[in-house]
């Protein structure tokens, strides 16, 4: 009798840790989920901090020219939120993120120069909810409050219209926007700019030719695009020779050179290529004039000069011995 009870009570207390366990791991489950009051207002999650980072900005600006005051943003999502969008290439519903802004400070403890992250200025937020009239709503609170009734239809339009997946703008966020072009996830007439990365992998996947034409497309699209200036193109042709992809690296090397034909850097670049692929009279050629580029050149010091110009007559020394 006294083991049959002991096993009764045995199967009780699991039971009743089930339950608990049960009702913990739904608790959990909708911490992440929106909530609201009574009346309807959204209320702040307090552990997003402990969500997905997406990404941060600095003084963004949707509109021309500079805004007044410069913010950091910081963006978190859900983290079933970010597992479900990476499964499905779908928001889903009750998927929320969150937008931190800060003022932005130099001097302070030991920082001389550039930014860091100061003073708290409150939250944006962005909601996909079916059960509400409005599938994505948006919500803005100062600090201190904890809830806030949705906005006007202003953000939700400008969402609508510009986000590059759904209303979210998966364009400024680099750990999902690769993914989204692989998947093709990108809305129709979003334009996705070329950037280092994305022009490698046309390189490597579909050959120098179409990359080149993506290129000028972008340039046609984008002309104020500084995605993919000199310096990225510099480290895909490097990139590229260092895998053995000579020729690919010529080509990139070759494209520099055209689209900046004052720079003593890019010859500099095409010369290291063409001394790789073992042709002397090329490298030569790019060397020669990298040095009168240089010498030329006003913006460059007199340290830079002399660093390309002893670059550019050890290679032609060397090509010379071959």
């Amino acid at each position: 009798m006294k083991k049959t009870i002991i096993v009764l009570a045995l199967c009780a207390s699991m039971a009743a840790l089930a339950a608990w366990s049960s009702r913990s791991v739904s608790a959990a489950g909708n911490v992440n989920q929106p909530s609201y009051t009574a009346d309807g207002k959204l209320t702040v999650p307090a552990n997003y901090r402990e969500w997905v980072f997406l990404t941060s900005g600095f003084g963004m600006n949707y509109s021309n020219g500079a805004g007044a005051n410069p913010m950091f943003t910081n963006v978190y999502v859900s983290p079933e939120a970010y597992q479900g969008f990476k499964s499905s290439g779908k928001w889903p519903d009750k998927s929320m993120f969150i937008v931190e802004i800060y003022s932005p400070a130099t001097h302070g403890s030991i920082n001389k120069s550039g930014h860091y992250q100061n003073e708290f200025h409150g939250l944006d937020v962005e909601v996909k909810d079916s059960s509400r009239s409005n599938e994505w709503s948006y919500y803005n609170f100062n600090p201190g409050e904890t809830t806030a009734e949705a906005l006007p239809g202003g953000c939700n339009k400008c969402h609508s219209e510009n986000g590059a997946v759904e209303h979210t703008f998966v364009q400024f966020y680099p750990t999902l926007l690769d993914f989204s072009i692989e998947k093709n996830l990108i809305k129709p007439g979003v334009h996705i700019p070329l950037n280092g990365s994305r022009f490698a992998h046309l390189v490597e996947t579909a050959g120098f030719t179409q990359a080149e034409q993506a290129y000028a497309e972008d340039r046609k699209t984008n002309p104020s695009s500084d995605l993919l200036n000199e310096n990225s193109l510099n480290l895909v042709g490097y990139s590229l020779l260092s895998k053995k992809k000579t020729e690919d690296a010529i080509s990139v090397f070759k494209l520099v050179t055209r689209d900046y034909p004052n720079s003593a850097n890019a010859y500099d670049s095409l010369g290291d290529a063409y001394a790789a692929a073992s042709r002397p009279e090329l490298a030569i050629a790019a060397s020669q004039k990298e040095i009168s580029l240089a010498q030329a050149d006003t913006k460059l010091s007199p340290q830079q000069k002399q660093q390309l110009t002893d670059l550019a007559q050890k290679r032609i020394s060397q090509m010379k011995q071959n």
